[in-house]
């Protein structure tokens, strides 16, 4: 990473160039749009820094943006078979077939 001219105070949308920010721009209409009502999820962001063991005033900063997404659950029986190793479930049930009451041509 080029060294620059640190003319820019530190906050949430200029650290690590502006990354941070632009992750959080990307991450959290994707958490609101898995989410139902009452659903609970969230974006957890961590920023990890170090002082430069070399220089009195430089410090290295990394960010970590978690998203969680809301929990789905589901439940189903499964059945251990041959050598103890594989499960097995039931197949999954296919979608239902639309079918049309009234032929498009006779819609007036």
């Amino acid at each position: 990473m080029p060294l620059g001219d640190f003319d820019a105070e530190l906050s949430l949308s200029t650290a690590c160039q502006g990354a941070l920010e632009e992750a959080f721009q990307d991450l959290y209409p994707k958490v609101l749009a898995a989410m139902k009502a009452g659903d609970k999820a969230g974006l957890s962001i961590t920023l990890d820094m170090e002082r430069m063991k070399d220089s009195p005033s430089m410090v290295a900063m990394a960010f970590k943006i978690t998203p969680k997404f809301p929990a789905r659950s589901k439940a189903s029986l499964c059945q251990v078979t041959g050598d103890g190793t594989k499960l097995m479930t039931d197949k999954p049930l296919p979608e239902p077939e639309v079918i049309n009451l009234f032929d498009k041509k006779e819609a007036k």
